[in-house]
């Protein structure tokens, strides 16, 4: 028999998401009080006797129009814009299906209060050093940045977030920043019933900023009634700077790195430098600065000869400084990677992984690592990792599904794309402008069927991006596998005119198999090969 509820409870919140009744009873309210004033003045006005019932018939005939508007259009700080569908993943029957665990949250980007409006690197840093030292915390799920801080400016409430996040808690604040005065409001919020769970206000000086993230995160894990193993595990402070300056340009840094367009990728580095100087002992940006060189190396945006020696010297002086520090072994593995010193570099990874095991980052780049050097079954175990550190995350499953080709197990790989493709999807319904999220989306629609979706974002990937190396190497992969090869080849002749990318990649790359016998493919890959012998 038809689950008839279910249906009902599926259109009735999809009918709260779009805030069709919250229109509605606003309208309701407007109507009343224009009749009460038509009644009260018509009569002396002179109106006819019919005024009224023409005034009733519009009010109705409005009140259906505004309804279809709210449905199909929302209101939000960027303006009036068509209601994005919820992805096939995110519909609220199956959040609901899904048992959401008591120990979960979703830390929400913070709302920039101060006058000149100019402190968003500084509101998503604090709210992010929060996240990263509760999703540390053992029996507590924490939503990843990429989901949670989709919700920025959206205008849903706690409830409709939790649905789509499948978290019991959310938690939400400001901050008012002044000269050395920092104010911050934060609050934790049930996604149940949208009570208040624990809320405060923090007024201090700016140098205690880590004090306050620290006492926010021990809150939460209150409220949320989760224990922690020990007094140092919400330990946000010990690797705090000296000079709170410092502490601002490496926020600065690590907001750039974040920007999901690598065009302005390569003012990160200056960031973290200006913060070395500042305060050379400070190991978290002497770890940024090799890490945001290594992405850069990753990339081809700068060339080998250019910066990895003061990459491998700032990932070598931040574990000088703080040997404990995962991020900083994470980055050292990188740059050992990039310099082909294959077994360092799994060193450094296994120790990130080892003093930190929910750390994303080492997960992800360790299974790059693998996978780059042919070792494609240790590289999904690192993948299908960090996927479980990040659930709602899609980069990583999607390169694990190119691993799985590269082991001739394509089911394996259909397997894991079917996983991640919702998660990119659902990305792409929430910021349309993602390049990253479009292209790897395509690249999982060509393989599991759907090629017309799969030249959709690819194409709204290159308009958005025509110069990006990823971008066009990922549209070359992606019009291999539709049998394009001319295209691809054209596509993947502007990614490395540049002298970007790594032969070793592009040659065990199982989604360019079909380009591997032409001609034109190995003359791509001998330009390479000058290019980067010629920068080196």
């Amino acid at each position: 028999m038809r689950d008839w509820t279910g249906s009902l409870r599926q259109s009735f919140a999809e009918f709260r998401r779009r805030r069709v009744f919250r229109v509605a009873a606003v309208y309701v309210v407007a109507g009343w009080i224009l009749i009460q004033l038509a009644s009260a003045t018509f009569e002396p006005l002179g109106f006819p006797s019919w005024s009224m019932r023409l005034l009733l018939v519009l009010l109705a005939l409005g009140f259906v129009l505004t309804l279809v508007l709210a449905w199909v259009y929302d209101i939000n700080p960027r303006g009036i814009e068509r209601t994005a569908p919820l992805p096939e993943y995110e519909t609220p029957l199956a959040s609901q299906a899904a048992r959401v665990p008591d120990a979960s949250v979703a830390i929400l980007p913070f709302a920039d209060l101060s006058e000149a409006k100019d402190q968003d690197y500084f509101c998503d840093g604090l709210a992010e050093e929060i996240l990263n030292a509760l999703a540390s915390v053992r029996d507590l799920r924490v939503a990843s940045r990429t989901s949670s801080f989709r919700f920025r400016d959206s205008g849903a409430d706690a409830r409709e977030i939790g649905r789509a996040l499948n978290v019991a808690a959310i938690m939400e604040g400001s901050v008012r920043k002044a000269g050395d005065r920092v104010r911050v409001t934060a609050q934790l919020v049930d996604a149940d019933n949208g009570y208040h769970l624990w809320s405060e206000n923090f007024d201090r000086k700016l140098e205690d900023i880590f004090a306050i993230q620290e006492e926010i995160a021990r809150s939460v894990t209150h409220a949320l009634r989760v224990s922690l193993q020990g007094a140092a595990e919400l330990d946000i402070s010990r690797n705090a700077p000296r000079d709170i300056r410092a502490y601002e340009f490496y926020l600065r840094g690590r907001q750039i790195q974040s920007l999901k367009s690598s065009d302005n990728w390569t003012k990160a580095p200056e960031m973290f430098r200006r913060a070395i100087a500042l305060d050379p002992d400070y190991a978290q940006a002497h770890a940024g600065l090799a890490d945001s060189l290594a992405q850069l190396l990753i990339w081809r945006i700068l060339q080998p000869a250019e910066v990895l020696e003061e990459a491998l010297a700032a990932a070598k002086r931040a574990l000088e400084l703080a040997p404990d520090l995962a991020e900083a072994h994470v980055a050292r593995g990188n740059t050992l990677s990039l310099a082909g010193d294959s077994e360092g570099a799994t060193a450094a990874f296994r120790r990130a992984i080892e003093l930190n095991p929910e750390l994303y980052e080492a997960h992800y780049y360790f299974g790059r690592h693998c996978f780059g050097h042919g070792q494609n079954a240790l590289a999904i175990g690192e993948f299908e990792a960090a996927h479980r550190v990040r659930p709602d995350e899609f980069q990583a499953l999607s390169l694990a599904a190119n691993a799985a080709d590269a082991l001739n197990d394509p089911a394996r790989g259909d397997a894991l794309a079917r996983i991640a493709l919702p998660a990119a999807l659902a990305e792409i319904a929430a910021d349309p402008e993602n390049g990253r999220a479009l292209y790897l989306a395509a690249g999982m629609q060509v393989r599991l069927g759907d090629p017309n979706g799969a030249r959709r974002n690819i194409e709204a990937a290159l308009r958005l991006q025509p110069e990006d190396f990823g971008t066009l190497y990922n549209a070359a992969c992606t019009y291999t596998c539709l049998g394009e090869n001319d295209r691809a080849l054209d596509l993947l002749e502007r990614a490395v005119a540049a002298g970007q990318g790594f032969r070793e990649w592009i040659e065990r790359d199982p989604d360019l198999a079909a380009l591997h016998s032409l001609p034109r493919f190995r003359e791509i890959l001998t330009r390479l090969d000058d290019s980067n012998s010629q920068a080196s």
